[in-house]
């Protein structure tokens, strides 16, 4: 026994007037979208920032930044146009904001002492407390 389950078409039509404004409404929508960077570039980015972490633990510097810094960095997020408010941290399951740039969650990275905004809106600050080579406070590699 065979199945065809192709539709078969049975009348050529023109779009409907309808039919085409959905289709440049849609478009117009997609354009507007904010998306999110590949996923390939918010791995990159998250390895990064705990590398330098991690880096910045053994040195003996401060990894997490104080609560007054990271309130500060968020401040500054949430008034970036760059931000998302609308994406479900998996984490936590609360919606938190993403940043277009980087794909983070800001709320969570503003607390890295070594993280930095990807369009240079707040730098990082490690505190250090030791001898490295950062440059005003600024561990970097």
């Amino acid at each position: 026994m065979k199945f065809n389950f192709k539709p078969k078409v049975t009348k050529d039509r023109e779009a409907t007037n309808k039919e085409l404004n959905c289709i440049q409404e849609t478009e117009e929508m997609l354009a507007k979208e904010k998306k999110l960077p590949p996923a390939s570039q918010m791995a990159r980015d998250i390895a990064t920032t705990h590398w330098k972490s991690l880096k910045s633990w053994l040195r003996g510097s401060q990894t997490i930044t104080t609560t007054e810094e990271a309130e500060r960095r968020w401040e500054i997020c949430k008034t970036c146009p760059k931000l998302l408010y609308d994406e479900t941290n998996p984490d936590t399951n609360k919606k938190d904001g993403r940043c277009t740039e980087c794909g983070c969650f800001m709320n969570v990275k503003v607390h890295y002492a070594v993280a930095e905004c990807p369009i240079g809106k707040w730098e990082k600050h490690c505190g250090c407390q030791t001898m490295c080579d950062c440059e005003n406070g600024n561990c970097d590699e």
